[in-house]
């Protein structure tokens, strides 16, 4: 039986509605986890509360929000053991998620595994369209190397926090799992693993604001060129328009209307925060 010990950490913020879900898959897992951690980014609901009352977790609240790359750094160096999880609070674990994800600890010391997250909450058309287009998982098959990893439910050996310098805190709300894994590359002795069979669901429920917030920070801390300018948002635009179109034609032709509105609602109000976040980092 593999005996190793595993801390896990939650960043949370403003998750009163998923949060006791998370911790509760955390609990019952297979191979339990040695150590939960909970970091409360200044949320002003009542995340905290929900949090306390689980008396074998640990919270840690921060006395002002310090967003996605200072609390996965964070989460890091407050863990008590080498191998360190991480779920996002909307995340919820099959029961046999870590007991899976350990097994890839056995031979490589320096390794990175993401699992497979698939969302729950498809009848809502707005999930629908996230899960089609922004799934967060890369299939059924387990492999090596994939583009990256995404940061919602991963484990890692602190050996390889350490070697690429951690997480970079500027990346607030997104991309900092794409420009971790980029670093990761440059180190040839790291492992980079999908684990497909590492299941976990995603409770995220989305309007057409939130939605949009979260494609544009998907691709707007995402993307290679990182400062705001004036080409960035004509580029980012432009890339915008390029999915619109593509999508739109798949839509018609499957006959999913709900989903071409939404494509250009998406466009719309990508186009307009873009630019809104120049003008501002211009000021």
């Amino acid at each position: 039986m593999n005996t190793k010990s595993v801390s896990i950490y939650v960043p949370a913020y403003n998750a009163e509605k998923t949060i006791k879900h998370s911790l509760e898959s955390i609990k019952n897992q297979t191979h339990p986890f040695d150590e939960i951690i909970v970091i409360n980014d200044n949320s002003s609901d009542f995340t905290e509360n929900i949090v306390k009352e689980f008396n074998d977790v640990n919270i840690i609240n921060n006395s002002k929000n310090k967003g996605l790359g200072y609390n996965r750094n964070l989460g890091m160096k407050s863990s008590s053991h080498q191998i360190v999880a991480s779920i996002d609070a909307d995340v919820v674990l099959e029961k046999n998620w870590l007991e899976i994800m350990i097994k890839n600890f056995s031979q490589h010391q320096t390794v990175i595994c993401g699992g497979k997250m698939i969302e729950e909450l498809t009848k809502n058309r707005f999930n629908a369209w996230r899960a089609k287009y922004y799934s967060q998982n890369w299939g059924d098959k387990s492999f090596e190397n994939p583009p990256f990893l995404f940061g919602c439910n991963i484990i890692q050996n602190k050996s390889v926090w350490d070697a690429v310098g951690g997480y970079d805190e500027k990346l607030l709300t997104n991309g900092e799992d794409i420009d971790y894994t980029n670093k990761i590359r440059h180190h040839n002795h790291i492992k980079i693993k999908y684990c497909s069979d590492a299941l976990s669901k995603h409770f995220q429920d989305d309007d057409l604001n939130s939605l949009s917030n979260r494609v544009w920070r998907y691709h707007s801390f995402g993307y290679k060129i990182k400062s705001p300018s004036i080409y960035k948002t004509f580029k980012l635009s432009l890339k915008q328009t390029k999915f619109f179109f593509k999508r739109s034609v798949k839509n018609l032709i499957r006959l999913e209307f709900n989903f071409i509105l939404i494509n250009f609602a998406i466009l719309i109000k990508f186009i307009v925060l873009e630019h809104t976040y120049y003008k501002k980092f211009k000021k």
